[in-house]
């Protein structure tokens, strides 16, 4: 019985652990892709509203949807599918809000509270 050299074992076991490990990662960066598109729609929305320099505008993923993503309930096709909810506010101002964004990028919802 021929006994397998160990470390063509080990290269074999580090493959195929590299490529395990890279799918999730590959995953997440198109979701992100995903939330920055749909994001910008908001931010966009926003700066030309109160009339403000983009880096005055924080915009997050709705903490719901935010959980949803991190439970895996919900992927980046979900909301590429479906859009997502973001909040916003403005620094330096009162403004805040919230928008929500169609799959395709096209505001459906904007509301400043």
């Amino acid at each position: 019985m021929q006994t397998k050299n160990p470390l063509s074992l080990l290269a074999a076991v580090l493959a195929f652990t590299s490529v395990l490990l890279t799918q999730p990662a590959i995953a997440d960066a198109k979701t992100d892709a995903v939330i920055g598109r749909l994001g910008s729609a908001c931010k966009t929305r926003v700066m030309e509203q109160f009339d403000v320099p983009n880096s005055d505008i924080n915009v997050r993923l709705g903490a719901t949807l935010q959980e949803q993503l991190d439970s895996g309930a919900m992927t980046g096709g979900d909301l590429k599918k479906n859009g997502a909810s973001f909040d916003w506010s403005v620094s330096g101002k009162s403004a805040k809000g919230y928008c929500n964004v169609n799959g395709h990028g096209k505001i459906e919802e904007f509301k400043q509270w």
